[in-house]
């Protein structure tokens, strides 16, 4: 009776830790996203509906089909640019906006003096993610410990950034990246982020 009732006391203990890590942890998450919402997000005056298509060139070494979800979960996310009044619509072909997966020398082909064969790249309408970095991420990334999606949503709505009419930045904002830092080459020591920050909040040329 007494080795039950210590283990009903253990297990009643066990519990408590749990939730009290679970709480920690929960707070802690909901710190992180106050602080990233620190500066007040714009008031949306204007809504767009940009249609995409998702193509391939080159050689090809990734999961295509993985690429095509990853591209939809992204540009349809809550956290991206639907929270700057754009909405994505996904077709088959002519669309606005057309995301490629290319190796690295098709990215340049698409513009030699403005692309690499290193990096991913923009030239409207295309969105071109490398291939190489798709799968292995950046040093950036890997030595701080990020995840593969992350590098990977972060690499998309870096790109699309450009295409809505973001320019590069430097320089964090409360301590984040904001998306449209050039975090493929160097996280300057800020904190690694794969969405737009308040601050980008907005849209030209479309």
């Amino acid at each position: 009776m007494i080795d039950g009732l210590l283990s009903l006391i253990l297990s009643a203990e066990v519990n408590r830790t749990n939730l009290e890590l679970q709480q920690t942890s929960d707070s802690y998450a909901a710190a992180i996203l106050l602080e990233k919402q620190k500066t007040a997000a714009p008031k949306v005056t204007a809504t767009y509906t940009v249609t995409y298509d998702v193509s391939y060139r080159g050689t090809i070494q990734a999961d295509k089909e993985e690429f095509r979800n990853l591209v939809r979960e992204t540009l349809t996310s809550p956290n991206g640019w639907a929270r700057a009044g754009v909405t994505f619509k996904e077709v088959s072909s002519g669309g606005r906006l057309h995301v490629v997966l290319a190796s690295g020398d098709q990215v340049k082909a698409v513009s030699p003096s403005g692309c690499s064969t290193e990096l991913s790249c923009t030239v409207k309408p295309y969105v071109l993610i490398n291939d190489t970095r798709w799968r292995l991420s950046t040093d950036s990334y890997n030595n701080a410990g990020q995840s593969l999606k992350k590098y990977r949503q972060m690499v998309i709505n870096h790109e699309v950034g450009h295409f809505l009419g973001h320019d590069h930045v430097t320089g964090c904002v409360n301590g984040y990246a904001p998306i449209m830092l050039q975090q493929s080459t160097g996280l300057r020591g800020c904190l690694a982020n794969e969405w737009p920050l308040n601050n980008e909040l907005w849209v030209r040329g479309l």
